[in-house]
């Protein structure tokens, strides 16, 4: 089962269980913006691969992207949300080494150009309780699951190589948000975990502006940072994005 038909699965488990509880909001949102890679090393495997930058095969450019997230609050205080969050970027360029690109099971020659390609394709269920929601300020904290549908791969003449991921990530879900004016607030939301073999965080700083309608609009900055370090793979990624998103609540 590929990400999006996993994606629209849970969905629907999500819509279903909306219209057998006490729903309160349910909202959908759309984001869009800029990214572009500020660092993405890599070397696979990690024992005996060449280590060199995605960036030079990739390059800094901004590209477009988009995230789609579905969200129910429920008996006040809960709140359940699915996102999916694709991100695939190709690029032609050359690495700089003395000798033969060891990637994967095969060399590459740093004499001539090599099409990289990086996809790092997330999709993320989370569940947040709101500790404290008293006048300007409203403060959650919770858990979420990544699923990640990663994939490295080099292509040089007839000669293609690639390294792929499927794996699961538990998070810790932070939120906080101040009301700057009537209809102005700042929200800051985040997820992140670090441990030995790796660390992963997505978090933004958004200023947001509800409008009629139950309809909100965002911009600001997120970032989307972390990797692996283990046997197979070393793996460590910046990307920096800007942000404009809509939000529609019923």
């Amino acid at each position: 089962m590929n990400t999006i038909r996993l994606a629209t699965l849970i969905i629907l488990i999500v819509l279903t269980a909306a219209s057998h509880t006490r729903a309160q909001t349910f909202t959908l949102e759309a984001e869009t913006g800029g990214l572009w890679f500020s660092n993405n090393d890599v070397r696979i495997p990690n024992e005996g691969g060449t280590r060199f930058d995605m960036i030079d095969l990739i390059g800094k450019d901004p590209d477009i992207y988009y995230r789609l997230r579905v969200s129910l609050q429920f008996l006040e205080r809960h709140n359940i949300r699915i996102l999916f969050a694709p991100i695939t970027k190709s690029g032609t360029g050359r690495i700089d080494t003395d000798g033969a690109i060891t990637f994967a099971d095969s060399e590459f020659s740093p004499d001539q150009p090599i099409k990289g390609t990086y996809r790092f394709n997330t999709f993320r269920l989370t569940y947040r309780y709101t500790l404290y929601d008293r006048g300007p300020w409203e403060l959650g904290a919770g858990l979420a699951g990544l699923l990640r549908d990663a994939k490295v791969q080099l292509e040089q003449n007839d000669l293609t190589d690639r390294d792929t991921d499927l794996g699961f990530v538990p998070l810790v879900h932070l939120y906080a948000s101040r009301t700057l004016f009537h209809r102005l607030s700042l929200e800051l939301d985040a997820e992140t975990l670090a441990g030995p073999q790796g660390r992963a965080t997505d978090a933004a700083l958004t200023l947001r502006y509800q409008m009629p309608e139950k309809i909100t609009i965002y911009f600001g900055y997120r970032i989307l940072e972390g990797g692996a370090d283990v046997d197979q793979v070393y793996n460590f990624a910046w990307i920096n994005f800007l942000p404009f998103g809509v939000t529609w609540s019923f």
